[in-house]
C-alpha cells in the first residue's frame, strides 16, 4: 500500500509500506545524487522532497554548529546529510545535518569514515519547519545518537538519548555551556541582511557572551 501527500507547506511526500530492505538499497543508490530524504522503519519507506526554506535552516543551523565549535575549540566532522542504515535493524535515515565531536578523535580519516563501522553522529539536527521529526527519533534511537535537536521554526528542543530512549534536556551535552534558547532566536529573528553579516553577529556572540563561559 502506498500513501502520497502534498500540500503547500510541506512539499512532496510519498509513503510506502511493505518495502523490502534490498529495495530501500535500490533506492538509497538510486537517487544518491538527488535532494531527497529517504527514512526507512521496518518496511515504511518515506520519501520527501525538502522546500527551500527547509535547506535555508538547515544550512544556517550547520555555519551555527561549526562556529561554535570554531570559537569553543571543540574538534568536529561534519557528516551532512550521510545515510545512517543498518540491516540487522531494519532501519535508516539521512539527518538534515550531524557531526561527530565527542567521536572525532576515533576518526584517523575523514575520507574513509564508514557510517556503518565508525561512530555514529554524536549531534544530529531535524529541522521541523515542514514535517515533524519526531517519529524518526526511534530510528536515532536505534542507531545510538547519543543527542538530537530538533528545530520547528521557533524554538530548539535538545533529545538525549537515556537506556534507549530519548528525554530532552535544556542543554547540550556536545556544547553544555551554549544557551540553546538563543541559538533558536539567532535563526527565528534572521529576517534581513545576508548570510555574512549574520554569521558576523553570531560570531561575536558567541565570542562576547559563550566562550568566557568555558574559563568558568
Amino acid at each position: 500500500m502506498s500513501i502520497a501527500e502534498h500540500t503547500d507547506t510541506e512539499g512532496r511526500r510519498l509513503v510506502l509500506h511493505g518495502v523490502p530492505w534490498s529495495q530501500y538499497e535500490t533506492l538509497l543508490d538510486l537517487f544518491k545524487d538527488r535532494s531527497l530524504r529517504l527514512t526507512y522503519d521496518r518496511g515504511m519507506l518515506e520519501l520527501m522532497t525538502p522546500l527551500p526554506i527547509h535547506e535555508r535552516y538547515k544550512s544556517l543551523f550547520t555555519r551555527m554548529i561549526e562556529t561554535i565549535a570554531d570559537e569553543l575549540e571543540v574538534d568536529y566532522f561534519a557528516l551532512g546529510s550521510t545515510t545512517f542504515a543498518s540491516q540487522a535493524l531494519e532501519q535508516g535515515l539521512e539527518p538534515d545535518a550531524c557531526f561527530l565531536i565527542a567521536s572525532a578523535s576515533r576518526v584517523d580519516d575523514w575520507r574513509e569514515y564508514d557510517p556503518a563501522t565508525d561512530p555514529p553522529p554524536d549531534l544530529a539536527v531535524e529541522i521541523d519547519v515542514t514535517s515533524d521529526s519526531r517519529k524518526r527519533l526511534g530510528i536515532y534511537a536505534a542507531l545510538k545518537v547519543p543527542e538530537v535537536w530538533r528545530f520547528d521554526g521557533s524554538s530548539i528542543v535538545v533529545y538525549i538519548l537515556r537506556d534507549e530512549l530519548y528525554s530532552t534536556s535544556k542543554q547540550s551535552p556536545s556544547f553544555p555551556i551554549v544557551p540553546t534558547e538563543q541559538l533558536a532566536a539567532f535563526v527565528r529573528d534572521y529576517r534581513s541582511g545576508t548570510d555574512r553579516a549574520w554569521i558576523k553577529e553570531f560570531r561575536r556572540w558567541v565570542r562576547e557572551i559563550v566562550a568566557p563561559g568555558k574559563e568558568g
